[in-house]
């Protein structure tokens, strides 16, 4: 009998160890704004006595909602509400070209900054200034062309914790994309080949120039962007802060070799982590079988096992 009752006191015991908390959560409206622009956006927050840890969105590239809305699919406002349940809270915003975009398409000054860089730097500042987050705890949770510019955010603000890429690159925007278009034989391609040396390699705005429109932007944007070493910003990175570089296999617009160009670039680095997931596709949920056709019009979940994966970084 003693036996007995030591042995479902200790299932009893381990079962507590390995109980996971499920957390409540609420979602506030909330504006970030940066300078003259207010870009409506979503505060997801578990319900907790405690301070607790949080991230922000950032999206890919090409103007964008708060969910990240890629055909059927919402990443954003999934991931978001999953890391709740988690204990983990999270803004996303509409993107500054999604709310702006018929302003902004006569600004010829606009830049990378512009698009991306100052609205999460006004986002992270938020998350500080809200009681119910711990501001020693928090991340950047970059997704493809956000993932390749998390590194320099991280580097900029000097006061993040760390920061999870997914399909994320080290690879010039421009050589993404002439290689997306190449590969689906689209007619585009041999009209932007003929300027791409000149908008890959131009670091200064050419007076007279300000108006030169090249795959969506003015000089001012690709001047800006190419400013960047991407491979050196990522290496400086991953000296001074956690990152989690995380792929699919059945990604279409970022190559799942991606992932061993990271791990050839970061070798030795401690801080890094990595994950692979053979049957996910770029937005990380189910892409076996899909192409760039039919990829995204079905609505389906990120799995179990990404959520859990970051949710075990950021809280390591």
């Amino acid at each position: 009998m003693l036996i007995y009752l030591l042995f479902c006191l200790s299932l009893m015991m381990n079962g507590c160890k390995t109980k996971v908390t499920e957390y409540s959560y609420q979602e506030e409206n909330i504006i970030v704004t940066t300078e003259e622009f207010e870009l409506p956006g979503m505060l997801t927050i578990p319900e907790s006595k405690d301070v607790v840890p949080a991230v922000v969105l950032i999206h890919g590239s090409g103007p964008s909602n708060m969910n990240e809305a890629i055909g059927a699919l919402e990443p954003f406002e999934n991931l978001a509400q999953e890391l709740a349940k988690k204990g983990i809270a999270s803004i996303r915003y509409h993107k500054r070209t999604f709310v702006y975009g018929s302003t902004l398409a006569n600004d010829y000054s606009f830049t990378i900054y512009d698009e991306v860089i100052d609205d999460v730097l006004s986002a992270i500042a938020m998350l500080r200034a809200d009681k119910r987050i711990d501001s020693k705890n928090i991340f950047l949770i970059g997704h493809s062309m956000g993932g390749q510019l998390a590194p320099i955010i991280l580097n900029l603000d000097k006061n993040i914790k760390g920061a999870i890429l997914l399909a994320g690159t080290t690879e010039h925007i421009i050589d993404v994309a002439m290689r997306q278009l190449q590969e689906q034989g689209s007619p585009y391609y041999d009209t932007y080949n003929s300027y791409y040396e000149y908008f890959r390699n131009l670091k200064e705005v050419v007076p007279g120039e300000e108006t030169y429109f090249y795959m969506g932007a003015y000089e001012a944007y690709w001047a800006s962007y190419n400013k960047f070493e991407l491979q050196s910003e990522v290496i400086e990175a991953s000296k001074h802060y956690q990152l989690l570089i995380m792929q699919g296999g059945q990604d279409l617009q970022v190559p799942k070799t991606t992932l061993d160009d990271y791990k050839n670039l970061l070798k030795g680095k401690e801080n890094v982590q990595y994950k692979y997931y053979e049957e996910l596709n770029h937005c990380f949920v189910y892409g076996v079988g899909e192409n760039i056709n039919n990829a995204y019009l079905i609505r389906k979940k990120i799995p179990t096992e990404v959520i859990d994966d970051i949710v075990i970084f950021i809280k390591k």
